[in-house]
């Protein structure tokens, strides 16, 4: 099982599942589209802080979901049919 609900990116033509901080340093060390971005290096650090114990597995995961969010690699799944259900359902309710 892995320690996050895995987010997927897609970086130098191809997607990545990334669902621990394992996958989210790999991911780190690819070519990114703005290699010099703050919240990049940042998320750099933070996991490698994580990694030698100094910070929470969360706050180094949302630290690499910001970063690739800000350049644009993340992939947004399309809803479920049961999401798009009930998101009709909630729409009649209001």
């Amino acid at each position: 099982m892995p320690a996050f609900i895995p987010i997927t990116i897609y970086l130098n033509d191809r997607s990545m599942a990334i669902a621990s901080i394992a996958d989210a340093a790999k991911a780190l060390q690819q070519p990114w589209p703005f290699m010099d971005k703050p919240s990049r290096l940042e998320a750099i650090r933070i996991i490698d802080e994580c990694l030698a114990g100094h910070c929470t597995h969360q706050t180094a995961f949302a630290a690499f979901e910001a970063a690739a969010s800000e350049q644009g690699l993340l992939k947004q799944k399309p809803p479920s049919v049961g999401l798009r259900k009930f998101d009709g359902v909630a729409e009649d309710l209001l």
